[in-house]
């Protein structure tokens, strides 16, 4: 079944993300888990690389807007090619923070596209690191990029998240920014 782009729908996707982001966020910006295979570490997914401005890529079409860091805005790419590997996508979602190309959410329907962009994502990356062996849950850590791969037996949807370490950086201190004021203003 593809994905109606609708904002329910958008929004429940959005908290699952969220709630692995979280999860897994440290203080050095994310978990150091697992590593890229050599030489294979991406700047960017599809062409666009890290830090793009969004007024350069005209073919983008915008969904929402996440709270997070003060603003993070969701856009689509239009005539997106949804396969990737062996898998058949449901959609992708590109997330762009001060107007800038910061992370890309990748996402699946079923066991069967699952298993394709998994391995799709094992051969072009590695395997990457596995915090619980019962889990199908996945972290890749490099210097530009950071990378979770999971999936839910109960949703039966598949999930990729990469997201440019840089930026990853400049939105954890703008929290600890809007952390700080807050302590000053509301107390």
């Amino acid at each position: 079944m593809k994905y109606k782009h609708n904002r329910k729908m958008i929004r429940g996707v959005w908290i699952f993300c969220m709630i692995i982001l979280v999860g897994f966020w440290n203080t050095s910006v994310f978990a150091k888990i697992g590593d890229f295979k050599p030489g294979s570490e991406p700047n960017g997914f599809r062409g666009i690389k890290w830090r793009t401005d969004i007024s350069t890529l005209p073919d983008m079409k915008y969904l929402i807007t996440d709270p997070s860091f003060g603003g993070t805005k969701k856009y689509t790419r239009k005539n997106e090619d949804l396969y990737l590997g062996g898998a058949e996508l449901e959609f992708i979602m590109y997330g762009f923070w001060r107007g800038k190309f910061c992370g890309v959410w990748v996402f699946t329907e079923d066991s069967v596209n699952w298993t394709g962009l998994r391995d799709a994502v094992f051969e072009k990356f590695g395997k990457g690191g596995q915090p619980n062996k019962d889990i199908e849950y996945y972290v890749w850590s490099g210097d530009i990029t950071w990378m979770s791969l999971n999936y839910s037996e109960i949703s039966k949807r598949g999930h990729l998240w990469m997201t440019s370490e840089e930026i990853g950086k400049q939105q954890k201190a703008y929290d600890k920014q809007k952390a700080k004021e807050g302590v000053t203003q509301d107390f």
